[in-house]
């Protein structure tokens, strides 16, 4: 699954971000790619995905800097 949060307000982002990360647990699916963007939701993507319970780990694309590939938890 990829999600792109790019352009979202950082609330709206937040929302998105756990809601689909939620799915695609329930779904049964192992990886998430998720589009930042480099300004504001970058900086705080790491809190949340650090929180969020159902993420096992998290790496940040070296050729971009604003997108993440998230391994999901077995469920």
């Amino acid at each position: 699954m990829k999600l792109d949060l790019h352009g979202h307000t950082i609330h709206a982002a937040w929302a998105l971000f756990n809601s689909r990360i939620t799915d695609a647990y329930y779904d049964k699916q192992r990886t998430v790619v998720v589009i930042t963007g480099q300004g504001a939701i970058m900086n705080e993507f790491r809190a949340w995905a650090a929180q969020h319970p159902h993420i096992k780990s998290w790496t940040q694309s070296p050729q971009n800097p604003g997108s993440y590939k998230l391994l999901l938890k077995k469920g």
